[in-house]
């Protein structure tokens, strides 16, 4: 089986076990969708471990958590969002800035299915 690892950044004045929720449920509805098991990842060094890397954007002000783990990340960014707690607003954010650094990112955002098909599509092109 396919293995996605996410790495979740979000603020800290944010209900964590609010997130946490969401977050099950959105790794669950995209297991089912794609087939593939997604992984939580603690600690950056170990994002890169599987067949695809996301960066899972938790919340409104998370910018900063993204700018900390820069050095440690590898482009294409790719921005993983559901829509919750302003999570899709630091997501853009975050991409104006990759952009104006002339580096390569995606945000992954809408309907459980379509952000499916955009990760299948991005497993095929590995």
């Amino acid at each position: 089986m396919k293995e996605i690892n996410l790495y979740p950044i979000m603020s800290s004045l944010h209900d964590d076990k609010v997130i946490q929720e969401s977050r099950i449920s959105l790794m669950n509805e995209l297991s089912n969708l794609t087939g593939y098991k997604f992984n939580i990842v603690k600690d950056v060094k170990d994002l890169y471990s599987k067949d695809l890397a996301l960066i899972l954007v938790e919340s409104g002000g998370s910018e900063n958590y993204f700018l900390k783990a820069f050095d440690s990340l590898k482009g294409p960014y790719i921005l993983l969002t559901y829509g919750h707690n302003n999570s899709l607003a630091a997501s853009l954010e975050i991409l104006t800035y990759l952009l104006r650094k002339g580096l390569k990112g995606e945000v992954l955002h809408g309907g459980s299915e379509a952000i499916s098909k955009r990760i299948k599509e991005l497993m095929e092109n590995k």
